[in-house]
Parts: C-alpha cells; structure tokens; sequence
C-alpha cells in the first residue's frame, strides 16, 4: 500500500480548479517545501510574489502556461487584476495538522513533516486538542524515534531536532544530523564526488555555527575529510582542468568559458571574495528574506593555492598557468571582447572592491564584473578566533542586512540581465603548527602556503615535518613548488589561531557558482 504523504491534502486543492491561473494564501509557507515544488513544477510555473514588477514579467514570460503564485503571510496586497482572474487556495498547517499547535510546527523543517504526520495519524482519532506544550512532546517524541539510530552526540535519549520549548535546542541540530548522515554515506564511496560533498559540508558548517554547541562527531569527520582531499588533490586535482565547461565550469579558470557558451543576453559575474559554501548558505539566507529564492547552484574548484591574487586573476582573465595570469580588470575586458558573443561592439565594464549597492551607471553596460570584498573583511577582521567560525558568521549575517546586495541583484534581474554570483576562494578556521620559516628562500609566504621557487628548497623545508605537504604542478606554479600544512594548520606560532586561505582544505577549494533565477 502505498504511503499517504502529509502533502496530499494540499494537492488535493490544487486539482480542484481548472483556472489556468490559481492563487495560494500560503500563510505557513508550505509552497516552499521541495517535494511540493518538484510535483507542481511539472504542471505549472511557479512563483513566490515578492513584488508587481517582479510579477509583471514572470506573468509575460509565462503566457502559455498554467500559473501557481504562492502568497505568503508577509504579502498584504496582489494587484487586483491578477487576483481577480485567478482562484484563490488557502493552505495552513491547520489543514494538515488539525488538532496539534501551529505555532510549534512553524519552527519545524518541513522535511520532517513526513514524519511527524505518520505520528499523528497513528493517534489522531485518540488524540484531542492539544496545545503548545504537548505538541512538542509529541513532536519530540516522533523525530527522536527518527534518528535515535543514527546517535550523532552519543545520546540516544536526546532528541536530534529543534523545536524551542521542548528541548531549547534550534533546528539547526536536526540538519546537522541528517547532514552528518549524508556526508559520511558520500565518503563510503570508492571516488568521493568533491562536487557534492563540498557544498554539503558548507552547509553542515552553517548549521553547526548555529548550534551554538561543539559536535564532536563533526570535528573527527572533518579530520577524514582533509585526509581525503589532500590525496585526492595530489592525485586527481590537475585533471580537473581538462574537463568540459559546456554544461559549467568545474575549476574557476573556466567560468567566463563556460558563460561565453551560452546564448547571448546581458550578463553580470559577481565575485564574492572569500566565499566558501558555508558564507554562501548566509548570502542564500539573506536573499530569501528578500524574496529571492530561486537559484541555479554549482560547485567549482578554486585555483591553489587559494591566494587572492592567483585564484581571483584566473578567474578574471580565464586562464590558469602563472605566466598567463594577469590582473582581474584587464583580463576581463581582453576575455569578453575575444570570447564572448559581440565582446568587441557590446559595452563591457569590470568594478573592483564595489560595495553591495546599485550604481546608475552598470546600467549603461552589457558584460559587467563585480568584485565585492566584504566575506574577506569579515574573514580577516576576526580576532579571537576558536575552533569555527561562528562569530565570522553572525558578523556576515549582520553586515549583509546593510549590504545592498538583494536590491542590486533584483535591479540587474529586472533590467534582463543574467546574474552569476561565485568567488576566488573560500576560508578556513586555523591554527598554528610552530613551523618557522627561513623568509629569504621563500617566494611568497602566507598563512596556509609557502611557495618555494624550486623542489629542492621546499624539501628541504619539508623534512622531518609530518604535517606539512609538498605539492608542485608545472602548468599552474611553473618551476615553483608549494607547501600546504595538513589539515587545519597554519605557518604561525604554536596555537595562534585565524581565519585564513591559501591551502587545500575544501572549504577553501569547493566554491559556489550560482546562477540567480528571480
């Protein structure tokens, strides 16, 4: 028999009406839960209504399709036009849920309604109604009955989800759980796929820093995880750069490629400088908040080592090998005008360390360059720094509610521009390993790389250090050789600790490169 799922009394509305446009009042916001979405994607085009202009287009581009418009509780008026030629659905938690609180639920992921609904349906003709605190307890009761077998702190009787008020945890545990969960199944695999596992370990970092509470288990992962890239980057890494960018780019050289295939349009490359996945999950939140929320996400692989002046200029200038890299303003525009579509007729402009507000005069370009610094000044304006970057986080969270960023976005979406948003590099929580460096022998010194102008002289450094790794690859470095420290560590005194980049470890390496969609 086929399992009923907590969502087909929603659906059930929805095929009711035969309108080719339908509005829901979406007070809970239920539309934005994926198994819903991925069901009516295939009937109708969709749209969260964050504004009429926004609205307007979306409705002229999608003239020969069924509409869904989810109006949730934070949208007081649609256009009168729109809504007086469309059935309207309402959709509460009420609905599904009738006799536990709402108020409880709403602090619930909905990707644990499925469970919480089985549940409720195994007692609801026992069940009266019922109020905030025992819905928690019953709530509590059904997630831990979940995950209880997965024990990801050790703690079989404490409950791995977050409702406040039943254990005063956040639901940031529960998906550090159920992430915990996927990252380690990725790594039972022969050939890890760095792709995939790069942004979920991203987003586990979100949601650890928003535990406020140190997992263990997180940190011995993260210990398997460096031992495994650093041999896959030793092994498979100078292969990356052969592969096709036709369907994305999969190392940062080729992202202007992969854009000058396709088809012509306005185009604008935001590079966040410093952002890893786990900054990217910040800059996703803001921009829901914002009402953008549909993106295009991939990952990409940084140019090591992940210095801002190597990584940034390759991906500006679109070429990897040191003697072909130059600085990010003249490479851009040399790119553009050779490469892409009418590069040497349509304007073309590259704006360095912009802040997050709109300038009139983008408007006056057809191929634009961003840079924006402000993830790195967060990075490196941390001063006490412990084992994560929770104060990193909460400080970007912050600075992006002043930022600009959203409005900027949303005014290149209207004016038909396609909005790329990646990075040069991402950044690691450190910590010094004592390692002292002669700095004459050095070529370029940083925090988490020492670049040596030869073999000899980097294994000379190496010797007898078991947490330090040589790496040398001709078509990037030339004759020149790096030195990464293992893992989390840092050329600096014992113990120091910062935020920094430069090395290998894969949140320095895997990088977002996302298409904003509206």
């Amino acid at each position: 028999m086929m399992q009923e799922k907590w969502y087909q009394l929603l659906l059930k509305k929805i095929s009711q009406s035969y309108n080719t446009r339908l509005i829901v009042n979406d007070t809970d916001n239920l539309g934005q839960a994926q198994d819903i979405r991925s069901i009516l994607e295939d009937k109708f085009a969709l749209h969260d209504y964050n504004g009429e202009l926004t609205l307007r287009r979306f409705l002229l581009a999608n003239t020969d399709r069924r509409i869904l418009i989810f109006k949730t509780s934070n949208v007081s008026y649609i256009p009168y036009d729109v809504e007086a030629n469309s059935d309207v659905i309402h959709w509460q938690l009420k609905d599904i849920f009738p006799k536990l609180n709402a108020s409880v639920l709403k602090k619930v992921p909905a990707v644990q309604y499925q469970t919480i609904f089985e549940g409720y349906k195994d007692i609801e003709c026992s069940l009266s109604m019922v109020g905030e605190e025992e819905t928690c307890k019953l709530v509590a009761k059904w997630l831990a009955s979940q995950v209880k077998s997965s024990k990801p702190y050790g703690n079989e009787d404490r409950p791995i989800f977050g409702i406040p008020g039943a254990d005063g945890r956040s639901d940031s545990a529960y998906c550090c759980a159920l992430l915990v969960k996927r990252i380690k199944e990725m790594l039972m695999a022969a050939d890890v796929d760095w792709k995939a596992l790069g942004p979920a370990w991203g987003e586990l970092s979100y949601w650890h820093c928003l535990v406020e509470a140190d997992l263990p288990e997180i940190d011995s992962l993260d210990q398997i995880i460096c031992q495994r890239f650093e041999k896959y980057i030793k092994s498979s890494y100078h292969k990356l750069f052969y592969d096709s960018f036709t369907t994305g780019p999969t190392t940062i050289d080729k992202a202007l490629h992969y854009l000058a295939y396709l088809p012509p349009s306005k185009k604008v490359l935001l590079c966040m400088d410093g952002m890893g996945f786990q900054e990217w999950f910040c800059l996703k939140q803001y921009f829901a908040e914002r009402g953008v929320r549909s993106f295009n996400e991939m990952a990409v692989f940084a140019l090591v080592p992940t210095l801002t002046g190597i990584s940034r200029r390759a991906l500006f200038c679109g070429r990897s090998a040191a003697k072909d890299r130059i600085e990010e303003n003249k490479g851009f525009l040399q790119f553009v005008r050779t490469n892409w579509p009418g590069g040497r007729t349509r304007p073309a402009g590259m704006f360095m360390h912009v802040d997050g507000r709109w300038r009139g005069e983008y408007a006056g370009y057809e191929y634009i360059g961003l840079i924006n610094n402000l993830v790195d000044d967060v990075a490196h304006s941390m001063i006490y720094v412990q084992d994560h970057k929770r104060l990193m986080q909460k400080n970007l969270m912050e600075h992006l509610q002043h930022s600009g960023l959203a409005d900027m976005v949303e005014r290149f979406l209207d004016k038909d521009y396609r909005v790329f948003i990646t990075a040069d590099h991402g950044t690691v929580w450190c910590r010094g390993n004592g390692h002292k460096v002669t700095k004459w022998l050095v070529e370029e010194r940083a925090k988490r790389v020492l670049m040596y102008p030869n073999k000899l002289l980097a294994e000379e450094f190496a010797r007898d250090k078991e947490d330090v790794y040589i790496y040398d690859n001709n078509n990037l470095f030339g004759d020149s050789v790096a030195v990464f420290p293992a893992g989390r560590g840092m050329f600096g005194n014992k113990n120091d600790t910062a935020i920094s980049h430069g090395g290998i470890h894969p949140e320095e390496v895997i990088i977002p490169f996302v298409e904003v969609l509206a």
